[in-house]
């Protein structure tokens, strides 16, 4: 709106007056038609329109009134318009303005060729804006540009009207309908300032109507210095329109745009200098006493840059919009240590900002992409500790804790995941923040911390979105720690409530093995089976069929087992998996005796994986399948080639059981062959031997029981041959095809011993300075007990390459002399083979230590800790044993009787550990004075389990002390007796020497 000021100066520029008048007006109704006009001129002349309006208005009605064509009224109907625009000025009543327009539409209409239209109608327009009348205003000012008025206009009467509508139409917004007089004043103007408001206006347009192309092409002049520049409405139209280039992916664009945006303090700062520099100007237009009308117009500019600069101080800076827009750019377009380091200078100097919690995120982000972690972790505390119900608390809060978790600050990490859980259970990030916590929970094996807090949230929160993984977490924990009915029931409630779940697919399966492990075998299948039915692709489907197999071998279906062994091999891709399988179906060949296929299955296997499979342990499955296929030679030359090979390779830890193994199946199978051979021999030399070899089947049996060093097999081999008649009393070869192989092995045998192998072995491996290798030679010739030093102390370095079977040796062999070394070893050994066998050595070696040291409960302790964590392993029977020996000792012997009634219970165990579970039941009630008690023990022992001539042999000389307690020497004395008749001469003499000096010492 062109305010009363502005029309001053339209009209002080507009019109000229060169003289004063110099004498009182006079009334224009007195005076004659030629004075009235004299006078009108000299007031118009001297530029006292509005002294002049009576005269003219006179003027006007006289002429009007006559008919007189010849004179032309034009001029005096512009100057009564204009007359009236000067007393608006004065006046400032809007009454005023419209009879402005009211004289100049009678000009129009009266007058169209008036020559003083065109100005009238410049006017008109700058009144009719003056009015609010915008859209008449427009009207005529687009009548007058395009011509449409039949007025020419000059050019800086176009330019002054393509100024007035590119602010009329960018003062109200209306870009699209403005846009093309914005793109004409920015091309036709030759003025710097007006170019840069139609290039200004014309952005915004072009910028709504999305056509960004257009828009950028202003770029070069909107950078030009221009007072539009600093006008706030331009910079925050680039701010806006930043955002919107961003919205479409043109960063580089949005960064032009924001390079050119000034903040508000550069807006003052520019006016600041523009108001001085005028108002030096004034002053000195002032001193020099002229130019009145520059002074004036340098007021009014004064007054309008100090209006600015009010308004200026009271927006905002548009610092920050401008810096996060920046960063934002850096931060999409990777940018990230210019975006991390603006917007934590944004966050340092702005904490009252209404963005602060934006530009701690930002920053935290920032840092966390620069890997900036400790920045990133000092603005994320900060963060949570200053807004707790913050916009960003649970990003933050997730990023932070999986940071920790990463930089090793795990019990920070715990602390916020488990405060976060506890406070905002129904929070989308708390899903995966518990299935972080819980998955370091269980890769720590902290088991017991899952399982009670896990307990505790299903307790407190009645629904979460991470309740379905509180059952399948916490399941998982408990299935780690042998709680399998636990594990079941927490299974079942995911099942049961969430059958959607992520968790759910995997949840079946881990059901399924809990109930296998619980030995719910026939439940594990139903399950399992349902699992590879539900699920056909599962991930887990070569699992589910392992563990189908499992069960199956277990009930001795061993097709069924095969038949899902082998599909769990043909589905995994995990070595591991085809390991385990190709060793259970080497079981089932065994299980059997289909020995030549469990030979050739084992010998595919090596040839499949040559690199990546279980060598090692293949061979000496293939060394087993030969022994039981009566081949032993090719046994121990296969398990010496292989030793030889792999002796120095430390990654190949297999090559230890062979060499701990190759002695004891030498002179095993030495044995064996020579009683073997000795026995058949005696069945060819010695007629009254075969004769009841052959006829008796009862004899037959007592051969093969009461010497175990025999081939064992051989017995069935010979009763069960068609051959095996009384004809062989006179000729022994029909039976020749199960016999001969004995002495043919015998002959081929190889003559090397043991101790000369390992010794060969050593020499070699020392004089290649084969240290991995010197240690295993070692390791062969220290099990048969030959204790070699080595030629350099075992150190630090070495132990971290040794296998653990390699440890264990290690420490026994520096047992007698440092037994602080060996239990660091030991401890070694849990350290960095915790999940083996040899852990179980380890921990059953430091029992005997804690014993001897007389902690009895450290030893329980250790034992306590095989049974734990290996609860499958074949060693827990004798770890039970153990733990009830010193029970016993200890003086608890209803909580060591407890441990063999559990043995007792589990009918695989049947054998020689039941008759040890027996006979150590007997020593706990002999501990109470229960003799009779124990009596039964004994008796049971020897009674049930004759062919175990140690247990036997024990449980007899028990018998007679605890029958000597209970008053009755003479049952004692019969005892011992049928004790030495049973045993025979053939039993080993440190067994017999106690019952002979226990008999002579009752019969003395």
């Amino acid at each position: 709106m062109l305010l009363k000021k502005s029309f001053k100066r339209t009209i002080s520029t507009a019109l000229v007056f060169l003289s004063a008048l110099t004498a009182q007006a006079q009334d224009p109704s007195q005076l004659g038609f030629s004075d009235l006009q004299a006078q009108a001129n000299a007031l118009v002349e001297s530029g006292e329109l509005s002294k002049a309006m009576p005269f003219l208005k006179e003027l006007i009605r006289r002429v009007e009134a006559t008919d007189d064509s010849d004179i032309e009224l034009d001029f005096p109907l512009f100057l009564l318009g204009t007359a009236y625009i000067q007393q608006y000025v004065s006046s400032g009543k809007k009454s005023d303005l419209t009879e402005t327009l009211r004289w100049y539409d009678k000009l129009e209409k009266e007058y169209p060729n008036s020559r003083h239209l065109k100005e009238a109608l410049l006017k008109k327009a700058d009144v009719l804006r003056a009015m609010d009348r915008l859209d008449d205003a427009i009207k005529l000012m687009q009548s007058l540009i395009s011509g449409a008025a039949n007025q020419r206009l000059t050019y800086s009467e176009q330019i002054k009207l393509l100024k007035d509508l590119t602010q009329s139409y960018y003062g109200t917004g209306k870009l699209k309908e403005g846009l093309p007089y914005f793109q004409q004043l920015f091309e036709v103007s030759r003025d710097a300032e007006e170019k840069a408001l139609g290039a200004a206006a014309s952005f915004e347009a072009f910028i709504e109507a999305k056509r960004y192309d257009d828009a950028i092409k202003l770029l070069p002049a909107l950078a030009k210095e221009s007072e539009v520049r600093y006008r706030p409405r331009l910079n925050v139209a680039l701010l806006k329109a930043s955002d919107a280039l961003v919205e479409q992916e043109r960063l580089n664009d949005a960064a032009l745009l924001l390079n050119l945006t000034k903040t508000t303090d550069l807006m003052i700062e520019y006016n600041e200098n523009q108001l001085a520099q005028k108002k030096a100007r004034k002053e000195q237009r002032e001193a020099f006493g002229n130019a009145e009308e520059e002074v004036e117009k340098l007021t009014q500019e004064i007054k309008t840059i100090e209006t600015n600069l009010a308004a200026l101080r009271k927006l905002p800076t548009l610092r920050n919009e401008l810096l996060v827009r920046r960063a934002r750019n850096y931060t999409k377009t990777s940018r990230s240590f210019e975006a991390f380091w603006m917007f934590y200078d944004l966050m340092v100097e702005n904490p009252n900002d209404k963005q602060i919690q934006f530009f701690y995120y930002a920053t935290f982000s920032n840092a966390l992409q620069l890997a900036k972690r400790e920045a990133a972790v000092d603005v994320g505390r900060d963060y949570r500790a200053k807004f707790p119900n913050g916009d960003f608390y649970a990003d933050v809060s997730s990023a932070l804790a999986i940071t920790l978790k990463e930089m090793g600050e795990n019990e920070e990490f715990v602390s916020i995941v488990v405060d976060f859980l506890n406070k905002r259970p129904l929070d989308p990030a708390s899903g995966n923040l518990f299935g972080q916590w819980a998955s370091f929970l269980m890769e720590e094996e902290r088991y017991e911390e899952l399982i009670k807090q896990a307990s505790t949230w299903e307790a407190m929160h009645s629904t979460s979105v991470f309740t379905d993984g509180i059952h399948y977490w916490k399941g998982m924990a408990e299935l780690q720690t042998g709680l399998y009915a636990d594990t079941i029931v927490s299974m079942d409630k995911l099942l049961t409530q969430f059958p959607t779940s992520l968790y759910a697919e995997d949840g079946l399966l881990r059901k399924g093995t809990a109930q296998f492990y619980n030995q719910l075998f026939e439940d594990s299948r139903d399950t399992l089976l349902s699992y590879t039915t539900k699920y056909p692709n599962g991930p887990a489907l070569d699992q589910a069929y392992f563990f189908l197999g499992e069960i199956e071998f277990i009930a001795a279906n061993y097709e069924v087992a095969m038949g899902h062994f082998e599909k769990a091999d043909e589905l995994t891709t995990s070595q591991d998996i085809h390991d385990t399988v190709a060793f259970r179906i080497g079981s089932i060949y065994e299980s059997i005796q289909e020995y030549e296929k469990m030979a050739e299955h084992f010998t595919a296997y090596m040839e499949k994986y040559p690199n990546t499979g279980r060598l090692a342990d293949a061979v000496f499955e293939l060394g087993r399948a030969y022994e039981f296929t009566q081949r032993p030679v090719e046994m121990l030359a296969l398990y010496a080639e292989t030793i030889d090979k792999y002796l120095g390779d430390p990654g190949n830890a297999g090559v230890d059981a062979l060499v701990e193994s190759y002695a004891e199946k030498y002179n095993k199978n030495y044995t064996m062959l020579t009683q073997t051979v000795a026995m058949l021999d005696m069945m060819e030399n010695d007629m009254e031997f075969r004769e009841k070899v052959v006829m008796n089947r009862g004899f037959l049996f007592e051969l093969f029981y009461l010497n175990q060093q025999l081939d064992q097999p051989l017995y069935n081999r010979m009763r069960f041959h068609p051959n095996f008649t009384a004809a062989l009393l006179e000729d022994l070869s029909p039976i020749d095809e199960i016999t001969s192989v004995y002495g043919k092995q015998l002959e081929i045998f190889p003559s090397e011993t043991p101790e000369d192998f390992y010794r060969e072995l050593l020499a070699k491996a020392q004089s290649a300075e084969d240290r991995i290798g010197e240690v295993r030679a070692l390791m062969g010739l220290f099990r048969i007990g030959i204790e070699v030093a080595p030629k350099k102390d075992f150190d630090g370095e070495l132990l971290s390459q040794l296998s653990p079977r390699a440890l264990l040796y290690i420490a026994d062999y520096a047992r007698e002399k440092n037994l602080e070394y060996a239990i660091a070893v030991w401890n070694e050994v849990l350290e960095s083979h915790k999940a083996t066998d040899s852990a179980i050595v380890a921990l059953m070696r430091m029992a005997d230590v804690s014993n001897q040291r007389g902690d009895k409960n450290g030893a329980l302790g250790h034992l306590d800790q095989i049974v734990e964590q290996f609860p499958g392993s074949p060693k827990v029977p004798g770890v039970i044993l153990r733990q009830g020996e010193l029970l016993t000792e200890m003086s608890r012997t209803e909580d060591a009787r407890v441990k063999y009634q559990y043995i007792l219970r589990v009918p695989d165990w049947r054998g020689v550990i039941h008759a040890r579970a027996l006979y150590q039941t007997g020593q706990s009630y002999m501990e109470e004075d229960e003799y009779a008690k124990a009596h039964g023990f004994f008796e049971r022992t020897f009674l049930g389990y004759s062919h175990f001539t140690e247990w036997t042999a024990k449980a007899y000389l028990e018998d007679a002390e605890a029958l000597v307690r209970m008053g009755v020497p003479q049952d004692a004395i019969t005892t011992l007796k049928e004790a030495l008749e049973l045993l025979g001469a053939d039993a080993a003499e440190e067994l017999i020497a106690p019952i002979r000096a226990k008999l002579q010492e009752l019969q003395s």
